[in-house]
C-alpha cells in the first residue's frame, strides 16, 4: 500500500488543507504540541481545556531536551525558540556539595543546556506555547470540561456540558490523572510506590535579597544561572536559580515517610518537615532561612510513583488515543515527561497527514506503534535513574560524581521524531495491515534502558 509522501519534517501544509478534524483535550504540554503540530500538518483542530484561564508564570522547573526542542524549535520559523530564550535557565553546570559542607565538584549537565534544550518555567512553557497556538489561530476552548467521550465507525468525539462535539479524531491529553483514559482504553493504571518523595518550593526572591542570611544565594546571579546539589547517602536537595536570579526553587529528594501525596496541592507542612528531614546536616543553618522564603506559600511533598506501560493508547474504533502524562507518566528521574509529550504531537501530526483523512484509525495505530516502545523504555527506566542516584553515597561521589549525573543515551536526545516517522510510516502501516509486529527502531535493540551516557553531544560530535 502507497501513502502520501507529505511535506517533511520541516515542511508545513495549508491550514484545513487535509480535511481532517482533531480534537484535542487538555491544555498542557501534549495538548498544545498536538495542536499546534496538528495545524502545521494542515488540520482543523478544536482544543477544549476545563481551567477558565492559562495562568502564566506557575510552578517551579520544566525540562525539554534536545529530542523535544527539535521540534519546538521549528514553531514560528524560530519565533518561539526566541521567545522562549528570555527565559531560560541557563545552566551548563551543576555544583555537588556533600551535607557536610565539603565541595565535591560539578559536572556538566548535557541535553537541556544552551543550544540543546530548555529549562524554564512550567507556567511559562505552557503560557508561550499557549500564545503561539493563538497566533496560529487554533480554535481553543477555556472552560470547557470534557465529560465523556464517544465513537463511532467514522468519528470520534466528546462531550463539553452536555453537548456532543464530533471529529475525525480525538487526542486526550488531560494529564496523569485523566478521567478520560479508562474511557478510551478501558484500563486501569498499574502503580507502585517507590519509597521517595520530593519536598518543591518556589522561593520568593526579594525575601532572599533583602535577608543576609540568604542573600549568598543571589551572589552573581547577574553573571550567570546556577544549580547547586547538597547530598547525603539517602537525601538529595538542589537550589536551581534562573533568570540572573528572578527565579528561585528547590527540590529535595526523600524517603517517603511524610504521608506524601502524588498530586500538586501542598502547605507550609512541608517546610518543617523538610527541616527535619536535613536536621543532622551541618549545612542546615545555611539552608533553613533559605527554605523558608517561600512564594506564595507555593510548597509539595510530592510522592514518587511509577507506573507499569499500558497495553493500549487506544480506544476500540481507534478513533481516541490518550498522549502525554495521561498514556505514558514517567518519574521526573526520567527527564523526558515534556519531550515525550512533544514526541507524542509530532509523530501523530504526521501519522494523520500521511494515511489522509480517509484512514484516521490507521493514523493513530501508526502513531501508537512508533511512539509505545520509545515511551515505555523511558518510563520503566526511570525507576532505574532515582535508584541510582539515590543509592550513590558520599563515598563513592568524593571519588566520582557520575553517581548523581543524569544518563544522556543517544537513543533518547539524539532523536529526530519527525524524519523518523516520515521515514518509517510505511513500514510500521504494512505491518498493521498485514498484522504483522512491527519492530522500532528508536529504542535500544533489546529494548532495556541502560544508565548510560553516550549522546554525541558529549565529545562535541554534530
Amino acid at each position: 500500500m502507497t501513502f502520501t509522501p507529505g511535506v517533511g519534517p520541516d515542511g508545513t501544509a495549508p491550514p484545513n488543507s487535509s480535511g481532517i478534524h482533531v480534537i484535542v483535550v487538555g491544555l498542557g504540554v501534549a495538548g498544545l504540541t498536538a495542536a499546534i503540530e496538528c495545524y502545521r500538518k494542515g488540520h482543523r483542530v478544536t482544543l477544549f481545556e476545563r481551567s477558565p484561564v492559562v495562568k502564566g508564570v506557575e510552578g517551579d522547573g520544566i525540562t525539554i531536551g534536545a529530542n523535544g526542542s527539535r521540534v519546538t524549535a521549528k514553531w514560528g520559523d524560530g519565533a518561539v525558540h526566541e521567545r522562549m530564550l528570555p527565559f531560560r535557565f541557563l545552566i551548563e553546570k551543576i555544583k555537588v556539595i556533600e551535607y557536610t559542607g565539603y565541595d565535591l565538584g560539578e559536572f556538566e549537565l548535557r541535553g537541556y543546556n544552551r543550544g540543546d534544550g530548555y529549562t524554564l518555567n512550567r507556567g511559562t512553557l505552557v503560557t508561550v506555547m499557549y500564545e503561539h497556538a493563538r497566533e496560529l489561530g487554533i480554535d481553543i476552548r477555556l472552560n470547557s470540561p470534557v465529560t465523556d467521550y464517544w465513537e463511532t465507525d467514522d468519528e470520534g468525539g466528546v462531550v463539553v456540558r452536555g453537548e456532543r462535539f464530533p471529529a475525525d479524531c480525538v487526542l486526550c491529553a488531560e494529564g496523569v490523572h485523566s478521567k478520560g483514559r479508562e474511557k478510551i482504553t478501558g484500563e486501569q493504571l498499574v502503580s507502585w510506590e517507590t519509597g521517595w518523595s520530593a519536598f518543591r518550593g518556589c522561593l520568593n526572591t526579594d525575601a532572599v535579597a533583602a535577608d543576609p542570611a540568604t542573600r549568598w544565594a543571589l551572589d552573581n546571579a547577574e553573571k550567570y544561572d546556577q544549580t547547586v546539589g547538597w547530598v547525603s547517602d539517602d537525601i538529595h536537595f538542589a537550589l536551581w536559580r534562573g533568570r540572573k536570579g528572578k527565579e528561585l526553587f528547590w527540590y529535595c529528594t526523600h524517603e517517603n515517610e511524610y504521608a506524601a501525596e502524588e498530586g500538586w496541592d501542598g502547605s507550609t507542612d512541608v517546610v518543617e518537615n523538610v527541616l527535619d528531614t536535613i536536621k543532622d546536616w551541618p549545612v542546615r543553618p545555611q539552608l533553613e532561612p533559605l527554605i523558608r522564603k517561600g512564594k506564595g506559600g507555593w510548597y509539595v511533598d510530592q510522592k514518587l510513583v511509577t507506573r507499569e506501560p499500558m497495553q493500549t493508547w487506544l480506544s476500540p474504533r481507534r478513533r481516541m488515543m490518550v498522549i502525554g502524562d495521561a498514556s505514558h507518566a514517567a518519574l521526573p528521574s526520567s527527564g523526558q515527561g515534556a519531550s515525550q509529550a512533544i514526541e507524542d504531537g509530532a509523530v501523530l501530526a504526521i501519522a494523520l497527514e500521511l494515511s489522509g483523512k480517509q484512514d484516521v484509525p490507521l493514523a493513530l495505530s501508526v502513531g501508537m506503534a512508533i511512539r509505545h516502545a520509545r515511551a515505555s523504555v523511558i518510563q520503566r527506566g526511570a525507576p532505574l535513574v532515582l535508584k541510582s542516584m539515590m543509592k550513590t553515597t558520599c563515598k563513592d561521589l568524593r571519588k566520582d560524581l557520575s553517581g548523581v549525573t543524569p544518563p544522556h543515551p543517544s537513543w533518547i536526545f539524539d532523536h529526530d521524531c519527525q524524519e523518523y516517522t516520515y521515514h518509517e510510516f510505511a513500514k510500521a502501516a504494512n505491518s498493521i495491515l498485514t498484522g504483522q509486529p512491527y519492530q522500532p527502531t528508536n529504542v535500544p535493540a533489546d529494548g532495556v534502558y541502560r544508565l548510560e551516557y553516550n549522546s554525541r553531544t558529549v565529545n562535541g560530535q554534530p
